[in-house]
């Protein structure tokens, strides 16, 4: 079951079918539409309240936005729930990668040996991520990404389309790299990068202060 019918939920939709992975359904507080892509929206943010429902299906958070998509994730998990995995059959990914529940894996991903992805994470089409990287709880690597040897993305931290990092470099947590961002030296947590090279243009922790108020 996937959560969220946009267009990041459609992607893992069809590459749950290319995996020839079962799908009952969407989830979505706001559907466009009662079917999506020959898919029927089942129900709402209300059945990640449901115990009897979370037996009967595992269930994909498919929310571009880190911070909902690790709230509904946990939620999953506080409810006594399953989350799925979604790996895309073009991606090659190294035998010793581990992969954590409710991520999703993209068409065209390279992740290369010794490398650690967390729970609820996105690696997105195309991306490559080099040897003993680690990629914590609910990263986000968009589209085109590159990522060297030992690198390390703490938690909720998000690359932007066609990002590269170079060796050895640490992405703080719920930091944000500009798109096509070339990453050369290690970036705090709260903070947006972009550049070439990227340095930090601000912090992100006023706006996000104000968000939640």
């Amino acid at each position: 079951m996937i959560f969220g019918c946009g267009g990041h939920g459609r992607v893992v939709a069809d590459a749950l079918k290319v995996a020839r992975a079962p799908l009952a359904g969407f989830l979505d507080d706001r559907p466009p539409a009662p079917i999506m892509n020959e898919i029927p929206v089942i129900g709402d943010r209300g059945c990640l309240e449901q115990p009897e429902f979370l037996k009967n299906y595992a269930i994909l958070i498919a929310i571009g936005e880190p911070r909902l998509r690790r709230q509904l994730a946990l939620l999953v998990l506080d409810r006594g729930g399953r989350l799925a995995t979604a790996i895309h059959p073009s991606a090659i990914i190294a035998a010793d990668v581990a992969i954590g529940q409710g991520t999703v894996i993209m068409a065209g991903v390279v992740i290369n040996t010794g490398t650690r992805i967390g729970r609820f994470a996105i690696v997105n089409t195309g991306a490559t991520i080099d040897h003993d990287n680690v990629i914590e709880d609910g990263v986000h690597i968009s589209p085109g990404c590159h990522l060297a040897g030992n690198v390390i993305c703490r938690a909720d931290a998000f690359v932007g389309t066609g990002a590269s990092i170079i060796p050895r470099t640490q992405i703080g947590a719920r930091a944000v790299i500009g798109a096509g961002a070339a990453v050369i030296s290690d970036v705090p947590p709260d903070t947006l990068a972009a550049g070439c090279p990227a340095v930090v243009k601000r912090s992100l922790l006023t706006a996000r202060s104000s968000i939640g108020r």
